[in-house]
């Protein structure tokens, strides 16, 4: 999971050298955007492989595409092996993301997932404050292509540890006939297809620069990303039932609305105020600072449904800050210290809710069902991202500034406030309930 966040993080600081080393300046979007959109696609694939057929299959693969991706990106020669090379490697670790969490979930009796969970926040977190300046450094020193080579090589050694764990794993889940079997792979597989292509066109429309394109985007790829969200995410998720389809949602609006909060307040702290891109960048680094704190303290409560329910609500709360203090600085009405100490109980909220909603739905979800959940809480959140920041960028192309940023953070407020109202429900949590 390292090596995966590392790549994310550390291929935004090179791409636009790799692209300029390779004359490809074309491809950027593409290239940007690729490993996204499969990623997604991985995602959406592996919960019910998982189930059908086991953990270590789609492993292999996912681990086998993930370590290719990375080798042809290290030595393409040419921008379209390198974009290649990304759409590869998008896949694999989609894949990968959803299997690793489908083996705590079989392996670790659930008093031990919160604590492991919140070393997964560290598997990201540390990879989000050093990538992006390891990568630059590498590039600057020696080329972009040895970036590439070490994480290809990290990622191979933790790959053959993951194979060798997983030689005893079977499905747990009742398979029908091969024939069902390949029809029902069929339909997930257009289903995916569609809510790649959706996400893809949200994600390109909300970089476009012409409010047409992003609008055009967002009303055609928005009720398509929709009606394959209702097919591919776990039963009752739609329909916001109680227990774990209801977790999935919650971590799918929390994470959509951060996003885009922290990516719209970089950008008006520098057009606006006039900070230095460090100065932004600290600013949300201090983020990362609290969800490593609220990682530890919850990782040391107990592991039961009242304390998963006090944690999810505390956090949901404490999310809400982040929104709140950036619509009052773009409003104008308090200063950027209040961002800085907003940002820094977000990023605690995050730290505190992140591992409880992914151990709490992995207890409640059926054991046989527990890919298709995996997946949900991860291709929810990719999908509800790709989906908010279609609408903020059809939000700061269609108004100016001030309005424009006034206007996301609105949205941003409102949204993580419906997600902490969704963790008041009571009783707190309820097993779920799978056709």
């Amino acid at each position: 999971m390292t090596f995966i966040a590392l790549e994310f993080f550390a291929v935004t600081t090179v791409l636009p050298l790799v692209v300029a080393d390779l004359d490809g300046q074309q491809w950027y979007a593409l290239a940007s955007a690729g490993a996204v959109v499969t990623g997604l696609l991985g995602m959406i694939l592996a919960g019910g492989w998982a189930d059908r057929a086991g953990p270590r299959p789609p492993l292999v693969i996912g681990g086998i595409l993930f370590v290719t991706g990375i080798v042809l990106c290290a030595a393409a020669p040419h921008i379209s092996i390198f974009v290649l090379g990304r759409l590869l490697q998008g896949i694999g670790g989609g894949l990968n993301s959803v299997v690793i969490y489908v083996l705590i979930g079989r392996k670790l009796h659930e008093d031990l997932r919160p604590a492991l969970f919140a070393l997964f926040s560290a598997a990201w977190l540390l990879p989000s404050m050093a990538g992006p300046l390891a990568a630059g450094t590498l590039a600057e020193l020696t080329s972009w292509r040895i970036m590439f080579g070490i994480v290809s090589i990290g990622a191979a050694l933790s790959l053959i540890g993951l194979i060798r764990s997983t030689r005893t794993e079977k499905p747990l889940e009742t398979s029908g006939s091969g024939a069902a079997d390949r029809v029902l792979l069929s339909r997930s597989m257009l289903w995916a297809l569609l809510a790649a292509g959706a996400a893809l066109a949200l994600h390109l429309g909300g970089q476009s620069d012409g409010a047409l394109t992003t609008v055009t985007a967002l009303l055609l790829g928005g009720p398509l990303l929709m009606l394959a969200a209702s097919r591919l995410l776990p039963a009752g998720t739609l329909r916001l039932v109680r227990g774990a389809p209801r977790l999935v949602v919650i971590r799918a609006v929390l994470a959509a609305s951060s996003g885009a909060t922290e990516i719209f307040l970089v950008l008006y702290m520098q057009s606006h105020r006039g900070l230095s891109a460090t100065i932004a960048g600290l600013v949300i680094a201090v983020g990362a600072t609290g969800w490593a704190v609220g990682a530890w303290y919850q990782g040391r409560s107990q592991t039961d449904e009242n304390t998963d329910y006090r944690l999810i609500t505390t956090g949901a709360v404490l999310v809400l800050a982040g929104p709140m203090a950036a619509l009052l600085y773009v409003t104008g009405n308090a200063p950027l210290g209040v961002v800085v100490a907003g940002c820094a109980l977000m990023g605690a909220g995050f730290g505190t809710l992140y591992p409880r909603i992914t151990s709490a739905t992995l207890r409640l979800a059926p054991q046989e069902q527990h890919g298709r959940f995996s997946s949900g809480l991860q291709a929810g959140e990719s999908m509800a991202t790709a989906g908010m920041l279609a609408l903020a960028g059809a939000a700061a192309t269609t108004f100016s500034a001030p309005a424009s940023f006034i206007l996301i953070n609105t949205f941003a407020v409102a949204a993580v406030g419906f997600a902490a109202t969704l963790t008041l429900s009571r009783p707190p949590l309820q097993p779920a309930v799978v056709p």
